[in-house]
């Protein structure tokens, strides 16, 4: 997931506000919230701003339970 700041920035980001984390991921911001709560998602403080590293959110998402064809053989060609 490589998300760009906005504007003409060619800035990779590195991190966002839970918010943003929600619309990104089709959650609610009180899921995100939860998952934070409940250890299952690190996020960081910078005074009374929170933000979530993408690296984090994507390794939190691959954690979520899989539902239909396995994980293991998803991305994996046969040879």
């Amino acid at each position: 997931m490589q998300l760009m700041l906005s504007g003409t920035s060619q800035i990779p980001r590195i991190a966002m506000k839970p918010g943003e984390v929600a619309e990104a991921t089709g959650r609610s911001r009180t899921r995100i919230f939860k998952a934070i709560h409940d250890g299952e998602l690190t996020a960081r403080k910078d005074g009374k701003a929170t933000v979530i590293e993408i690296s984090e959110l994507q390794r939190w998402l691959r954690s979520l339970p899989t539902r239909g064809r396995s994980a293991d053989a998803a991305g994996m060609a046969t040879t």
